[in-house]
């Protein structure tokens, strides 16, 4: 009996080159995607805060930002550079767009980052300040009108914002938190003060976004008038992660108890100028470069809570130690934290999830 066996089809030789090549070129091609790996945590307690106008107080130990090495945006990353990085346990690939939006080239993304850095040091100094009992003024300025919108030539770079709707605003996320409730079509009253004596009143209709929301078309910065003269300088880090370590290192040097008290302590979170401790991204490499550096707590945002997972094999990946992980939704749960002994029972977020 003769045996019928399946037909495999057989591809020319050009095909298989063809196709061999192509393969091969899906590895060495530009892909859509970033990297993200482990940054380095950089300890602000030496020279990168410095006061006066007021006694400062020696510190010890170490208290850092800790920061996410991100590919650039015109950054050449392969298919093999993906596939690499899918395999590597520390580190992320990412859809480019998810980190950068369309068309933001490596230069303005550098300038965004920076302008976000100096916005989260400003909040931070507002924060520790007024955890200290200090007073502080701050105003509403805007920096930037959207052409496309309708406030554009009624508004101007460096008006401040007095009123919107007869309403004041204490910074640009409650305003646009107002302006969620509003549609596109609807007028606004815009108060504002011009040249620093001109008092105007301006009524613009609100444009649309892409998705349907509506938006007035003016970047808001907040600048605040401090009783003392505090500055923070830290090289190669830009975004607003860095904020609630920066308000607990303004607060270390400003007060004689020692809150790190010779420990290793490194953390992330933005922080409002109210003092209220808001969630970043990166948070697994974060925790991963810290524990590579020997800390001893990390402080988290609550919010990040939920994209920590397997916390044990993150805190145990390099060094000796087990780290402790630590959520705060606030400076003063932070400070309170720090004021803990060593062998207290720390907060979690396993027990911060049962609240």
């Amino acid at each position: 009996m003769k045996s019928i066996l399946p037909v495999r089809p057989k591809l020319p030789t050009p095909t298989k080159i063809a196709v061999l090549l192509l393969i091969v070129a899906a590895f060495f091609l530009p892909s859509p995607f970033v990297i993200l790996s482990p940054g380095t945590p950089q300890n602000i307690l030496g020279s990168a805060i410095t006061i006066n106008g007021a006694k400062t107080y020696p510190t010890t130990g170490k208290l850092s930002v800790t920061s996410v090495m991100v590919t650039d945006p015109d950054s050449y990353i392969t298919g093999f550079d993906v596939l690499y990085g899918w395999f590597d346990k520390n580190r992320a690939v990412l859809p480019r767009a998810e980190i950068y939006p369309k068309g933001e080239s490596t230069a303005q993304s550098i300038k965004n980052g920076a302008d976000e850095m100096s916005s989260s040091q400003a909040n931070a100094t507002a924060a520790a300040l007024s955890y200290l009992g200090y007073q502080s003024n701050s105003k509403l300025v805007i920096v930037e009108v959207n052409e496309k919108s309708n406030a554009y030539k009624s508004l101007l770079a460096q008006d401040q914002v007095i009123t919107i709707d007869d309403k004041e605003f204490a910074s640009q996320a409650e305003i646009i938190e107002y302006l969620d409730q509003k549609k596109p079509g609807d007028l606004v009253g815009v108060k504002v003060m011009r040249s620093g004596s001109e008092v105007l009143s301006k009524q613009i209709k609100l444009s649309a976004r892409d998705d349907g929301s509506a938006f007035i078309g003016i970047n808001i910065e907040q600048k605040f008038v401090f009783p003392i003269d505090v500055k923070i300088k830290l090289a190669e880090t830009g975004g607003p992660s860095g904020g609630l370590i920066f308000a607990l290192g303004v607060v270390e040097k400003l007060t004689p108890n020692d809150l790190i008290n010779s420990r290793n302590i490194a953390g992330t979170g933005t922080i409002t100028s109210q003092g209220k401790v808001g969630p970043i991204g990166g948070i697994a490499e974060k925790i991963i470069g810290a524990k590579r550096d020997g800390v001893k707590i990390f402080l988290t945002p609550i919010q990040n809570c939920s994209d920590i997972k397997n916390q044990s094999q993150l805190t145990n990946s390099g060094g000796s130690e087990e780290m402790k992980i630590v959520p705060v939704a606030t400076l003063a749960e932070a400070i309170s934290v720090l004021n803990l002994p060593d062998d207290a029972t720390y907060p979690s977020c396993a027990t911060a999830s049962k609240i």
